[in-house]
């Protein structure tokens, strides 16, 4: 079967699907079922628990009841992001019938990310067909919003050694978006293209632009893991992000050290992992942070530190954690109470406590319902969902009744 006799059939079964969903709740069975056998031979979901999928479901379902009027921006981000937890939980049928019912730009933007994943896993047909449907959507969107899908569509190209057509597509946008190719070079660097790489990353951080700054050392980051087994590569790219980030503000250099900690920990070096954590905690503890953001980012301290090895430290964390938001909960805007409580569970989870994240995972949830808002409130609903999935948290019989009551429960005000 060609390419677009493909591309035909999967627009004829989304038609219908798109149908099918709109009178009712998104039938998951029936849906991997056409596409199983009208998509391609090839590519398909794995194995997932049931009660993982259920949450993705629940997770889209709720954005989706955010009314596209006018709330469009905050309905497509909330749906666009539980089209990327299916990807990354390698669920790509569900990501794509998610992502048919984005009604923006955004749908553009996770066909791109489906290309990605497409190009990344081995499935060079489909990828070509997803970065077809993502610049049929960038012809009509906005010029930022184009250049946001264009760069997708490059760094698809790019992992399947397109360079050529990769370049064509990261050419015509502006200098600080064309830098985020710059990360997937790094993730396929050869050996005999090291050097050539950092050279090329001094070049977007002499341009003193911002967000070229970002991209920069983000790759550098990359480069860092690429080349991990070499230690002196690996050092030279580390100290080469940590000479140039003095102009970027105190949270990005530490999403930046808690990603290379997640990358030492990746290759299972402990003790390179503690050494970064450790350096993350100076950082925090050297400046003041509203109660949210702190607990946000303890929390993500702790998971690292638990699973670098400092098992003692990263428990008594968690549980200083939650007692210090539990003493400035009143000082914590309710729209933000859920946000800053899902990375403690997640923490609490990967340090093998699912009876206290469960806890975590119900604060959090009955925090979201504060306010009175049903916007906010399904925001938080479908981000707690999607944590739960992605972390591997089956909620109770008591905590799956509260989520679908909350979920049934929405409704005006938005």
């Amino acid at each position: 079967m060609t390419i677009r006799s493909r591309y035909i059939l999967l627009r004829i079964v989304f038609l219908l699907f798109s149908f099918t969903l709109g009178c009712g709740r998104y039938d998951t069975d029936n849906a991997a079922e056409q596409h199983t056998t009208l998509l391609v031979e090839t590519l398909k979901d794995q194995p997932l628990a049931a009660y993982q999928r259920e949450l993705l479901v629940l997770a889209f379902e709720t954005a989706s009841a955010i009314p596209v009027k006018p709330h469009i921006k905050d309905r497509s981000r909330m749906q666009e992001k539980a089209a990327a937890a299916c990807l990354e939980l390698n669920q790509p049928f569900l990501a794509i019938g998610f992502i048919e019912h984005i009604d923006n730009w955004r749908r553009g933007s996770g066909y791109g990310d489906v290309a990605f994943y497409c190009a990344k896993n081995g499935y060079t047909d489909e990828a070509m067909q997803y970065i077809d449907l993502a610049d049929q959507v960038s012809s009509s969107a906005e010029e930022w919003r184009k250049v946001h899908i264009k760069v997708k569509i490059a760094n698809a190209y790019l992992l399947l050694g397109e360079t050529e057509k990769s370049a064509q597509y990261a050419s015509g946008v502006e200098n600080a978006a064309s830098g985020k190719v710059a990360g997937v070079r790094a993730m396929i660097a050869s050996e005999d293209h090291f050097e050539k790489q950092m050279d090329a990353l001094d070049a977007w951080i002499e341009s003193g632009n911002y967000d070229a700054i970002v991209n920069a050392l983000e790759a550098c980051a990359k480069l860092f893991n690429r080349f991990y087994e070499n230690k002196g590569w690996r050092m030279l790219a580390e100290e080469k992000l940590k000479a140039s980030w003095e102009v970027l503000p105190v949270f990005k250099r530490i999403d930046l050290l808690m990603g290379l900690a997640g990358f030492a920990l990746d290759h299972a070096d402990q003790p390179k992992t503690l050494e970064l954590v450790n350096e993350t905690q100076s950082i925090i503890d050297s400046a003041q942070w509203r109660p949210e953001h702190y607990v946000s980012l303890m929390s993500r301290v702790s998971r690292l530190r638990y699973l670098a090895g400092d098992r003692q430290k990263a428990m008594a964390d968690a549980g200083d954690i939650l007692n210090f938001y539990n003493l400035q909960k009143e000082k914590i805007i309710t729209i933000y109470r859920a946000e800053a409580l899902l990375p403690l569970a997640e923490a609490y989870q990967a340090m093998g406590n699912t009876e206290e994240a469960l806890q975590i995972y119900a604060m959090a949830i009955q925090e979201g319902v504060e306010n009175p808002n049903s916007r906010p409130r399904a925001e938080d609903l479908s981000a707690a969902c999607l944590s739960m999935a992605l972390h591997g948290v089956e909620p109770d019989v008591e905590l799956w009744g509260r989520i679908r009551g909350i979920k049934e429960g929405l409704g005006d005000p938005w």
